[in-house]
C-alpha cells in the first residue's frame, strides 16, 4: 500500500515537467506567429484583397470544372437512356419502381440546378444610405470609386467641400449581371442623396433670403447689387454707400441644392417682391401720370382695379397699385464729373420789315462747353439729390440772334380763361413746369395739370400740320396759325 502511494507520488511530480517540455515549441511558434502578424498588420488589407482574388479565381475554376462534369454526366445519362430504348442495355425487373432511383434523380437535379445557379451568380455589393437601398454594383471598390467621383464633381461645381451626413453601408451578396446597376445608374442615384456643405446665409432685417457658398460670394453679391445702380459713366466715383436694411451673414450647414450662385442671387435681389399699396388720387393726377410715377403701365392699373370702367378719376378716389418693392435699399453718395453742352442764348431783335409773328434767324449761334462736378445721392436707381459743386466753362456759347417782326398792329395775348386776344388758354389748370431753364436743362414747353378726359382746345384757329409721336414730346398735335406761328399740344 505504501509502495503504490509512493509510485503515484513520483508520477505526479514528473507530469508538469513533461507537459511544459511538450508545450514549449508551441509557445515558441505562437510568439513567432504573433510577431509576424504584428509586423504585417499594416499591409493586412492588400493581403486580404489578394486572398479574395485567389478565392474568386479558384471559384471560377471550380465552376468550369462543375460545368464540364455536368455536361459529361448529361451526355452519359442521354447515352444510357438511348441504350435502354434500343435494347443494348437492360434493367432488372422492378428497377423503375425502386424509390432509390427517383431519390437519386431528384438529388441529381437539385445538385445540377444549384451548380447552374451558382454558375450564373457573382459576388456583388448592395449599397445602403440609412434604410434606403441605393444600388447593386459589382464590388465595394467600384461603389466607392463612383461615390468619390460624384463627390469631386459636386465640389468642382460648388467650389468647396461637400459631405454626406451619414456614411454608405455596403453588404456583400450574390447576384447575376442582369440584376446589377450600371455605373451611370449608380452615379445618378448617388447625386440624389442629401449632400451637405458649409455655406453662408444672407439675412435682411433678420429674415433669411439667400444661401451662398461663402462670405466672399455674399460680399460680391452686395457689391454687384450696389454697382448696378451707378450711371456707368467714367467720371463717377463712389464716396460712400450704406444699406438701409440690416444685413447679417450666418454660417450654417445646408443642402447642396439650396446654395445659389452669385448670378442667380443677384437676379432675385434685383427682382424684389410684389406688393399692393393704396394710392389716393390728388388734383392733377391721371392714369398716365400715376403709372409713370410708379413705374407701371396703364394696363397694370386697370388689372389691379377691376372697378375702373373708364379713364376718369376723382380727387380723393382710392386705387390699388401692384408695385415691385426691392428687397434691399442702398443709399449711394458719389461725385460725377461730366462735360456738358451749354446751349446758346437766344436774343431777339425787333424788325419792322417783318410782319408780326414772323421771325428770321440772323445768327444761329454756337454751343459752349463746361466741365461740371455734381454730388449725387441715389436710393437704388433713383437720384434723390443732385448738387452742383463746381463748374468750369471751357468754351463760352455764342448767342443765337433772331429777328422778330413788328410790322402788323395785331397783338397776341394769352389770357387764362378769358380767351381775349388772338391766342387763348388751351385748358384750365395748374402750371406744373414753366417755359425756360429748369435745373441745368432747357424746358421748351409749358406743362399744365388737368384731370383725365378734360377737353384741350386750340389756342387759335389754324390747320393741323402734324399729329403723332415726336421724340421727347411724345404724342403731339401741331397746329399752324399762319404768319409763322405754330402751337404744339403733347
Amino acid at each position: 500500500m505504501d509502495t503504490a502511494n509512493s509510485h503515484n507520488s513520483k508520477g505526479s511530480q514528473k507530469a508538469p515537467l513533461l507537459s511544459s517540455v511538450k508545450c514549449q515549441p508551441l509557445l515558441d511558434r505562437w510568439c513567432v506567429a504573433k510577431s509576424r502578424l504584428s509586423s504585417r498588420f499594416g499591409s493586412l488589407a492588400p493581403e486580404l484583397q489578394g486572398v479574395r482574388q485567389e478565392v474568386m479565381s479558384w471559384l471560377d475554376e471550380r465552376r468550369k470544372w462543375v460545368l464540364g462534369d455536368l455536361r459529361r454526366c448529361g451526355r452519359g445519362i442521354v447515352g444510357f437512356l438511348m441504350d435502354l430504348r434500343t435494347g443494348k442495355r437492360g434493367v432488372k425487373r422492378g428497377f423503375w419502381k425502386n424509390p432509390r432511383f427517383y431519390a437519386a434523380v431528384l438529388a441529381g437535379c437539385l445538385l445540377g440546378g444549384n451548380f447552374l445557379l451558382m454558375a450564373r451568380q457573382h459576388l456583388a455589393c448592395v449599397a445602403y444610405y440609412g434604410d434606403e437601398r441605393i444600388g447593386l454594383i459589382s464590388s465595394q471598390k467600384a461603389a466607392e470609386g463612383v461615390r468619390l467621383k460624384v463627390e469631386e464633381a459636386l465640389e468642382r461645381e460648388l467650389g468647396q467641400d461637400v459631405f454626406l451626413p451619414s456614411s454608405l453601408v455596403y453588404k456583400t451578396c450574390m447576384a447575376s449581371r442582369v440584376e446589377m446597376d450600371s455605373l451611370q445608374q449608380f452615379e445618378a442615384a448617388l447625386r440624389e442623396l442629401p449632400w451637405m456643405t458649409s455655406a453662408v446665409e444672407v439675412c435682411i432685417d433678420g429674415r433669411p433670403v439667400f444661401v451662398l457658398a461663402d462670405r466672399k460670394a455674399a460680399q460680391e453679391l452686395l457689391n454687384r447689387f450696389r454697382d448696378g445702380f451707378l450711371s456707368g459713366e467714367s467720371g463717377e466715383k463712389v464716396e460712400s454707400f450704406e444699406f438701409q436694411e440690416e444685413i447679417a451673414f450666418r454660417s450654417r450647414r445646408v443642402a447642396v441644392q439650396d446654395v445659389l450662385s452669385v448670378e442667380d442671387a443677384l437676379t432675385a435681389l434685383n427682382g424684389g417682391t410684389s406688393r399692393v399699396k393704396t394710392y389716393v388720387v390728388k388734383e392733377g393726377d391721371n392714369l398716365w401720370s400715376i403709372a409713370r410715377a410708379h413705374g407701371l403701365l396703364v394696363e397694370d392699373i386697370f388689372q389691379a382695379n377691376p372697378q375702373l370702367t373708364s379713364e376718369r378719376l376723382d380727387v380723393g378716389q382710392e386705387i390699388r397699385l401692384a408695385v415691385e418693392e426691392p428687397l434691399l435699399h442702398v443709399m449711394i453718395t458719389s461725385t460725377l464729373v461730366k462735360k456738358e453742352v451749354l446751349p446758346p442764348e437766344t436774343r431777339t431783335q425787333l424788325d419792322d420789315s417783318l410782319r408780326r409773328g414772323q421771325t428770321k434767324v440772323i445768327s444761329s449761334g454756337e454751343s459752349g462747353e463746361a466741365m461740371v462736378v455734381y454730388r449725387l445721392v441715389r436710393r437704388n436707381d433713383r437720384v434723390v439729390e443732385r448738387q452742383e459743386i463746381e463748374r468750369q466753362v471751357l468754351k463760352e456759347p455764342k448767342p443765337r440772334i433772331v429777328a422778330k417782326g413788328t410790322k402788323s398792329t395785331v397783338t397776341a395775348v394769352a389770357a387764362r380763361g378769358s380767351g381775349s386776344g388772338v391766342l387763348r388758354w388751351p385748358v384750365s389748370g395748374r402750371i406744373t413746369s414753366g417755359f425756360g431753364y429748369r435745373g441745368g436743362e432747357f424746358h421748351g414747353a409749358i406743362d399744365i395739370a388737368a384731370a383725365a378726359g378734360t377737353a384741350v382746345l386750340a389756342a387759335a384757329g389754324g390747320r393741323v400740320v402734324s399729329a403723332g409721336w415726336q421724340g421727347g414730346y411724345g404724342y403731339t398735335v401741331a397746329i399752324d396759325h399762319g404768319n409763322g406761328m405754330v402751337t404744339r399740344y403733347a
